[in-house]
């Protein structure tokens, strides 16, 4: 059961932003569209560096003192407002302070506060509780976004409403936290660099991921402008979307990978990793003849007329993510190698790369180039894994 909560509440986040992007489309101009579609694209990496991976280290430390928690709380905000502060000056010297910029950028940093609360509730081992609370947050935000969307015809009022949704859970999952535990505020400065130590690496290589996606989406709307990138956006966060079904494979292989790798089963290792590979292309070409055949109605169903004009960048990036996908699985396999350093390098390498195509490609071919910068980037991320997972596979068979 807890297993089938965390997928579900997984897929439910996951396509919650796709969801409310296609309730701004119909209800609010392309401009606008692209304003909340760059809003993001600024403030998801630096947001992902900021939050280091916090949840991930609290979850696996051991109990200690009952002040841990609390220490890495008292991180989280520090490091929270520091991002928020930065992102809005930013946006202020760049003379890119749009209200729905800032309303985002105050969102994703409630976000990140209730991000660490969920760490102590998974601590706790009380992950169905947190799934059921993040479920409920998600669906609240999307069904008030909506209703205000359609009752005031104002987008700031329809995006305030999804951070007065992440305000009233930040709440709730902080009475959730003070319920399981008497928590006191004290502490310890070498306690929070150890914390740091352990942590800044792991936000450092999310960082990076997270640019190799959105620094296409900035390039759009440097370049070419607003209303382009809200077309790119669309379409980027629809194929995103449709690949959230390999989720679960990615959490059932994360656990069964590394008992074949401990157990020496290197028959059913491999095996597992092929057919779900194959699966992945399988499920990539039905998306791409589905979309050739009922691309147009599905467009004109989920977003507006205009929107088709753009429709052929949507075979672009289902390629891309089809190989980002699989990059995917191989990167699970590699972890179940216990290989954990070079991931850092593959996504710098991969972000230098996606820095020098853009200009060109974005430039020269405007949204469809941000579709070819995709498949760029999964390409060379998709080499880059395969060919640590092949050496290491090599090496396994010689080992036996």
């Amino acid at each position: 059961m807890t297993i089938f909560w965390l997928t579900l509440s997984n897929m439910v986040k996951s396509l919650s932003q796709w969801g409310i992007l296609v309730i701004l489309i119909k209800f609010f101009s392309t401009e606008d569209v692209g304003y909340f579609t760059l809003a993001m694209a600024l403030a998801a990496p630096i947001f992902m560096l900021t939050d280091m991976q916090l949840k991930s280290v609290l979850v696996v430390e051991p109990f200690g003192e009952d002040d841990n928690f609390r220490t890495y709380q008292t991180i989280r905000f520090f490091t929270t407002a520091i991002a928020t502060a930065g992102l809005i000056l930013y946006c202020i010297f760049a003379k890119n302070a749009n209200k729905i910029i800032i309303i985002i950028i105050l969102y994703k940093a409630v976000e990140s506060s209730i991000d660490i609360l969920y760490g102590y509730l998974q601590k706790c081992d009380k992950m169905i509780l947190m799934s059921k609370l993040d479920i409920l947050k998600t669906l609240s935000a999307v069904t008030m976004c909506t209703l205000f969307a359609f009752l005031s015809n104002s987008i700031i009022i329809a995006l305030s409403s999804l951070f007065l949704v992440s305000i009233l859970y930040y709440i709730i999952n902080n009475i959730q936290v003070n319920q399981l535990a008497k928590l006191k505020w004290r502490i310890d400065g070498r306690n929070v660099v150890n914390i740091i130590k352990k942590s800044l690496p792991l936000g450092i290589s999310v960082f990076f991921s997270s640019y190799i996606i959105n620094y296409p989406r900035i390039s759009i709307e440097s370049i070419c402008g607003t209303e382009f990138l809200a077309y790119f956006g669309a379409y980027s966060y629809l194929a995103i979307g449709m690949f959230q079904i390999y989720v679960p494979l990615q959490i059932f292989l994360r656990q069964r990978l590394s008992k074949y790798y401990q157990t020496d089963n290197k028959k059913e290792f491999v095996y597992k990793v092929n057919k779900t590979i194959f699966a992945l292309l399988a499920f990539g070409g039905i998306l791409m003849i589905g979309f050739w055949l009922l691309g147009d109605y599905v467009i004109n169903l989920l977003y507006a007329d205009s929107y088709l004009e753009y429709s052929g960048v949507m075979y672009s990036l289902i390629v891309s993510q089809t190989l980002t996908s699989i990059s995917g699985i191989i990167a699970i396999a590699v972890l179940s190698f216990n290989i954990y350093t070079r991931q850092v390098f593959i996504s710098i390498g991969t972000l230098g790369v996606v820095f020098i195509t853009c200009p060109y490609l974005i430039g020269r071919f405007g949204v469809y180039g941000g579709g070819y910068v995709s498949i760029i980037a999964s390409v060379v991320f998709l080499t880059c894994y395969y060919s640590i997972y092949t050496s290491r596979l090599r090496k396994w068979t010689i080992e036996n």
